[in-house]
């Protein structure tokens, strides 16, 4: 029951960040909010103010933004001329792009803000200051095997030169550019030296020799500005993988019942969730930032219903120069609706199938 409420607030945070960025962005545009609720279901509480309802509705479970003149009807109740400027069809077209990717865009933002606040309060998992350079493996068939090379020996210096750490090795062998090299190594209190030549490794764009230092890692707290550039890597590479998920889905490589690859619904997610929660809050938030980068791009995707469409179809009205008819977009988006929810309880059939 704690996890089903856990999920019910963090999935309503998440769709309401979605709204608010509509909503600061229509606002900002001079569109006529017509209202701004907090919650769906039956109002607790309700003001207005600048012409916007604002409503507390009883189930915490994300919001929505209402604009005049956004879904393309025209409300015989509207207090708004059809060529009020306020109207969204009558604002500039840019306007009306930004306020279709509003929602997204904040959700990406909000992804990395999380991330940035568990890596400024956690930290994250760096290496340790490398102080040696005692081998810990050595590859096959490379040219340190063919030199004698052993697991535990300690490389002094390369050509003469002394190294004191790993990196400095490295630095010591690339900058030989590939000439033999003449290393000096302790092993097991025994001075040796041995002259091998290094190998170009197309992967890595570097000259290797084939040997491994054991990498010891930390836990390291970040600064505000390490933190934000390691969060927002942090979401691109997610972002990367969902692109990758959903072009495996589109050409068929995965589908949409695969256990790992494939869609999850409420019911996957509420458990995903419960078992986060298990792992205590810096698992629950990373789960809420992949949650959030996940809503912000599927939204962005151009499927009927989703803001993706939407911008697909100021797309089409900027290569025109005029816009589709507002019949025909609504016939689209009821369509995709449809679909969606069909998909929707499809994958919760799924989700509930894999736990029995």
């Amino acid at each position: 029951m704690m996890s089903f409420i856990i999920a019910v607030l963090l999935l309503g945070f998440l769709v309401f960040v979605h709204e608010f960025g509509h909503f600061i962005i229509a606002k900002i545009s001079g569109m006529n909010v017509e209202t701004f609720s907090i919650g769906m279901g039956p109002a607790i509480s309700t003001f207005k103010k600048g012409g916007t309802e604002y409503v507390i509705a009883a189930i915490p479970a994300g919001g929505y933004v209402s604009v005049t003149g956004a879904t393309g009807d025209l409300d015989e109740e509207d207090a708004l001329d059809p060529d009020d400027p306020r109207r969204y069809p009558n604002r500039p077209l840019l306007h009306r792009a930004f306020f279709a990717a509003a929602g997204p865009l904040m959700n990406l933002l909000v992804a990395v803000l999380i991330f940035m606040l568990v890596f400024m309060s956690v930290g994250v998992e760096v290496p340790k200051m490398e102080t040696d350079t005692i081998i810990s493996t050595v590859t096959d068939k490379s040219p340190a095997q063919a030199a004698g090379l052993q697991a535990g020996d300690r490389v002094l210096a390369v050509d003469g030169q002394a190294v004191n750490s790993w990196a400095a090795l490295q630095k010591a062998i690339g900058d030989q550019k590939g000439a033999a090299l003449n290393l000096q190594i302790d092993r097991q209190g025994q001075v040796q030296e041995v002259t091998l030549m290094p190998k170009w490794d197309k992967s890595e764009e570097r000259y290797l020799i084939g040997i491994a230092h054991k990498t010891e890692y930390e836990q390291r707290q970040l600064s505000p500005p390490e933190a934000a550039k390691a969060s927002v890597k942090m979401t691109k590479q997610m972002s990367m993988l969902i692109f990758d998920a959903v072009g495996n889905l589109v050409t068929g490589k995965a589908s949409v019942s695969d256990k790992e690859e494939g869609l999850a619904g409420p019911v996957g997610i509420v458990k995903a969730i419960d078992e986060s929660t298990q792992h205590g809050l810096v698992n629950v938030l990373m789960l809420t930032a992949a949650l959030s980068v996940n809503l912000g791009l599927l939204n962005l995707l151009p499927i009927p219903a989703l803001d993706g469409s939407r911008l697909l179809f100021l797309l089409l009205e900027a290569v025109r120069g005029r816009p589709v008819s507002a019949e025909k977009e609504g016939l689209v988006n009821l369509v995709g609706f449809a679909f969606l929810m069909g998909l929707m309880i499809y994958v919760t059939f799924n989700d509930i199938s894999r736990l029995v």
